[in-house]
């Protein structure tokens, strides 16, 4: 089984792979600077235009936006291709671990693997939706109003963007964006959310296995080969989530600051507009970013409470019924799980949903503050 037909990962994989951002062929490598240049290009199109717009702070902060999610987008692509061979390797040691459950006898484990991948496919392709259907939105909100303007506010040193052609123009050449950005900025999001999942369920199979262990039709020997599988088992679940944290911590650590940023600026940006398609327009991109900014926090809180399950199962072994020798391998189990399994904001703050309710608390206390100074 390729890695493109395991459902946890298999959307966003295939997309990369036709665009060669990842697994690149001689003949296919072309593809990726086609897909990534010309959005770097308008991106830095989009911060003439902010530095055009500042006397008008609603218009600048709504193009800061635009500009800080497409900065966010290609920051997560060009990630991605500078550290291709990692995200590779990782995704070979995700699919040796699948096909070691795929394959393996036990029926509970399988059906706890289906349901991630089911989980995994079916967020993957609301979020491709979602995004789609987001700048679709974003693309067509110049036709609702009076004057001329770009879906994605763009200008070049000297050339006015506003005449014809060149205003059709580029209104033209900006109509792939739903479809480009879409490709470009849900994938990781996607990837992610299935990596986490992923690491959830082995924590759910390992849960499950420890729970097997015990009775009185079990032997000793049978009992203590049971522990050490489950041991060996957890160290190669602790590995993964190790290698999937040095993979991301950096890139997650970024937006955490970049999000909360648009977020506060959004919310301040409402107190000043009075277009009713814009106050839409906001609401909307700001119920993005928390989404997106949900998905990373609560998949990796999955997994720290998972863990905690863990050692809960550890304990509930009845080691009471075992030899010294199982006693102390079962002691040394349950010190072992009570490293936390986490992923890190910038490998220093754990990504829980009290972090994620800190960076909301931290973002609406700027705004009320930035609120406070200018209505003086």
């Amino acid at each position: 089984m390729a890695i493109e037909d395991i459902g946890l990962v298999g959307i966003n994989v295939r997309m990369w792979r036709h665009l060669a951002v990842l697994y690149p062929t001689p003949g296919t490598n072309w593809r990726k600077f086609a897909f990534v240049l010309p959005v770097t290009a308008m991106n830095m199109m989009q911060f003439v235009y902010l530095l055009r717009m500042w006397g008008d702070l609603p218009a600048f902060i709504l193009n800061m936006f635009f500009f800080s999610a497409i900065f966010n987008a290609l920051m997560r692509t060009w990630l991605v291709i500078i550290k291709r061979v990692q995200f590779e390797e990782f995704l070979d040691q995700l699919s040796t671990l699948f096909h070691c459950i795929h394959e393996s006898a036990d029926e509970w484990g399988r059906g706890i693997l289906q349901r991630a991948e089911r989980e995994a496919r079916h967020l993957a392709i609301l979020n491709l939706s979602a995004s789609f259907l987001d700048i679709v939105g974003a693309l067509l909100s110049p036709l609702f109003r009076e004057e001329r303007a770009h879906p994605f506010g763009v200008a070049l040193p000297g050339v006015n963007m506003t005449s014809s052609p060149v205003y059709e123009a580029v209104y033209l050449a900006q109509l792939p964006t739903p479809l480009l950005l879409s490709m470009m900025y849900m994938p990781f999001v996607s990837l992610f959310a299935g990596l986490a999942i992923f690491g959830k369920a082995m924590l759910q199979i390992l849960v499950h296995r420890l729970d097997q262990i015990g009775g009185v039709e079990q032997s000793e020997e049978v009992r203590f080969r049971m522990l050490t599988s489950c041991i060996r088992y957890h160290i190669q679940v602790m590995g993964y989530v190790r290698e999937l944290n040095k993979l991301v911590t950096n890139i997650v650590a970024a937006e955490a600051i970049i999000f909360g940023s648009i977020i506060c600026s959004l919310l301040f940006c409402l107190n000043i507009i009075t277009s009713p398609t814009q106050v839409i327009s906001i609401v909307m991109y700001i119920f993005t970013m928390l989404y997106v900014l949900f998905t990373y926090y609560n998949r990796a809180n999955d997994l720290g409470i998972e863990n905690n399950r863990v050692a809960e199962a550890v304990y509930n072994v009845p080691w009471y019924e075992a030899s010294i020798r199982f006693r102390k391998t079962l002691l040394i189990f349950l010190m072992q799980t009570q490293n936390p399994l986490e992923i890190r904001v910038g490998n220093v703050y754990p990504m829980t949903l009290a972090m994620f309710q800190s960076l909301l608390n931290a973002s609406y206390s700027y705004f009320t503050m930035l609120r406070g100074v200018t209505s003086k």
